[in-house]
């Protein structure tokens, strides 16, 4: 009875919401964003220790500023992935930067791996399904309602939602058997390997590292930006070169550390646009 509450809550808080024009829209989800930046401490201290753990050299006003316009840009991603269908297909709304380097990997008909993270609005990346069919893992809602939903609103898009579950290598690996397009987060903790990110040890995952090197699967890293006036820049950066020396264990660690120095640097050209009140260094433990 709980979970249906919660849903027809969000059902009305929809229907609400979607009338009044976008630009009203997002205006309304930067104070939301803010007001969650108070709301929940443990979040906001978690944002602030990481942002000095990675900018040391910015004051602790200047951290709080990029922690608050943070909190902006990733509530208004998700607040816009209810009207995705309004703007994903908007060549004026989504651009895609460098697509021939996913188009080139494409021809090669072996698959393509994209190592993506948590920057932006990451719907904007599902702009690719105007042309690839897509895969990707997703953790379900708690409240199946919601999730049912959810699955709904994508299953207008050619895009595969892998529920993240006990079946979930199984379905990886039917996708990249399948030679299709899949994308896999590389950023937050998660089982993997020791990496050093921005100076500091932690854990990383490596599935998209040693999948790529696994199957011989073109590996690229892209990632998408929300611009200041709502449009969306998805940016195919690279295709990785690969090193590979014949020993898969060492070549996953050595070539997911090169990963992350990726995922770092465009962490440090767009600051404000990262999730950065995950706790991906443990930090909570010392606050």
């Amino acid at each position: 009875m709980k979970h249906k509450i919660e849903y027809i809550f969000v059902l009305i808080f929809i229907k609400f919401i979607m009338l009044f024009p976008e630009k009203i829209r997002y205006k309304f989800a930067e104070k939301l964003g803010i007001i969650g930046y108070y709301l929940i401490k443990k979040r906001r201290m978690i944002a602030l220790a990481n942002l000095k753990l990675a900018f040391p050299d910015k004051s602790d006003k200047e951290r709080v500023i990029l922690a608050k316009e943070n909190y902006k840009v990733l509530t208004k991603a998700y607040l816009s992935s209810l009207w995705i269908m309004d703007f994903i297909f908007d060549e004026t709304k989504v651009n895609v930067e460098n697509y021939h380097v996913l188009d080139d990997a494409v021809a090669e008909e072996k698959g393509v791996i994209i190592a993506t993270m948590h920057m932006g609005n990451l719907e904007a990346s599902l702009k690719i399904t105007e042309k690839y069919r897509l895969s990707d893992v997703v953790k379900a809602q708690r409240n199946p309602y919601i999730d049912a939903y959810i699955t709904k609103n994508r299953s207008q898009l050619n895009f595969n939602m892998i529920k993240k579950s006990k079946s979930t290598p199984r379905e990886l690996l039917k996708v990249i058997k399948n030679k299709e397009i899949l994308a896999l987060f590389s950023d937050h903790r998660d089982k993997g390997t020791t990496v050093n990110f921005f100076g500091r040890d932690t854990v990383s995952p490596t599935g998209a590292v040693h999948f790529a090197l696994k199957f011989n699967v073109p590996l690229i890293f892209g990632y998408s930006i929300l611009n200041k006036d709502n449009t969306n820049t998805v940016k195919l950066i690279k295709r990785i070169d690969l090193i590979e020396t014949g020993n898969l264990k060492e070549d996953v660690k050595v070539n997911t550390q090169n990963l992350i120095y990726l995922i770092e640097d465009a962490i440090r050209e767009h600051p404000e646009q990262w999730m950065w009140f995950h706790d991906r260094w443990k930090l909570s433990k010392e606050l």
